[in-house]
Order: structure tokens, then C-alpha cells, then sequence
């Protein structure tokens, strides 16, 4: 069964452009919750991976965020990168705290 979260998503949204792509220029005006294609991350025909793995990222960001574009070790790098940031980003604004 794949994690969904409203609430996640809602932080994807709220968030600034974590992808940050080059060829984007990053608009921070909006994000959208870019999910992990990895099949690792529960990605298959007909599924999406789950919402703990989705960063954020500006609508540009989102569209040139695929294999085909980046290539599989570049799309693996983006992605990578963009989570380390984000993760970073949910413990430094308080939005991401450890259970009491």
C-alpha cells in the first residue's frame, strides 16, 4: 500500500522550489509536489510512488523533471539532491518535529 498525505502535500505546496534544475531559472512564486519515479519508492505502472517521496518543485522545475530529460543517473542526482534539501528545510522551520 502506497502513504498518501494530505498534510504532506499541503507542505510541498507551501514550500519553495527544492528541485532547482538549471534550465529552470525557479520560479518561487509556486511549488507542486514532484513524486519519485523510482520503483524503490513504490513507483510502478499505474502507481505512484508514496508522498514521502515528493519534493518540492516549481511548475517548470516539475516538467523537466524526468529521465527522458535528465537521464537516469541525472534524474537519480536531481532527485536525490532536491530531498536532502527539503528534508533540511522541514527540520529548520519547525515543520518537520520529533514525536513526543
Amino acid at each position: 500500500m502506497t502513504f498518501r498525505s494530505r498534510k504532506l502535500l499541503d507542505v510541498c505546496h507551501a514550500a519553495p522550489c527544492f528541485l532547482l534544475l538549471s534550465e529552470c531559472g525557479c520560479s518561487r512564486d509556486a511549488s507542486v509536489p514532484c513524486h519519485s519515479d523510482s520503483q524503490r519508492h513504490g513507483r510502478g505502472i499505474g502507481h505512484k510512488s508514496g508522498d514521502q517521496y515528493a519534493v518540492p518543485g516549481c511548475p517548470p522545475c516539475h516538467a523537466l523533471f524526468t529521465r527522458a530529460h535528465l537521464g537516469r543517473e541525472g534524474y537519480d542526482q536531481a532527485w536525490l539532491r532536491a530531498h536532502e534539501r527539503y528534508l533540511t528545510w522541514l527540520w529548520e522551520t519547525g515543520k518537520l518535529e520529533v514525536a513526543k
